[in-house]
């Protein structure tokens, strides 16, 4: 697997659960070989946790966890939406290309967005995509904390 593509990881977390990816995040340990990605599938109403080495590509099944009554309903407002969390990944990277390091489904004042964070140099970018649209209706810049 090449490190660092979030679209391999998906593919590969939903090889071993079928279901709806919710969030991925990718985790860079201190060493790269231990990067990863923390992946959320939701599968008849619980919610799947799955670990995706970014190097290797080996996939870990982590804690499952039952849906409260928000996150269903966040869960319902996703599977409604027009834009897939794929999509939502393409369309933030066309208008920056960079590393996705976290994407996530929302709501942002109401309505149903996916989140989208983009490593490029030392910046982050969040951009929201609206999950009905595709338009990109955010975009923020921060820089990245450094720990040394």
């Amino acid at each position: 697997m090449t490190a660092g593509v979030i679209e391999q990881a998906l593919a590969l977390a939903n090889k071993a659960v079928k279901g709806n990816i919710i969030s991925a995040d990718f985790d860079q340990e201190d060493r790269n070989e231990n990067s990863h990605y923390d992946i959320k599938i939701v599968t008849n109403n619980n919610e799947q946790e799955v670990s995706v080495n970014a190097n290797t590509g080996k996939v870990t099944k982590g804690d499952t966890e039952r849906l409260d009554k928000e996150d269903l309903a966040e869960y319902k407002a996703m599977k409604q939406a027009k834009l897939s969390l794929s999509q939502a990944i393409k369309k933030a990277n066309q208008t920056l290309k960079g590393k996705v390091l976290e994407v996530g489904f929302d709501m942002d004042f109401g309505k149903p967005v996916y989140k989208v964070e983009i490593g490029k140099g030392n910046q982050i970018h969040k951009v929201v995509v609206d999950s009905m649209t595709g338009k990109i209706t955010r975009s923020q810049v921060s820089d990245v904390d450094r720990d040394d």
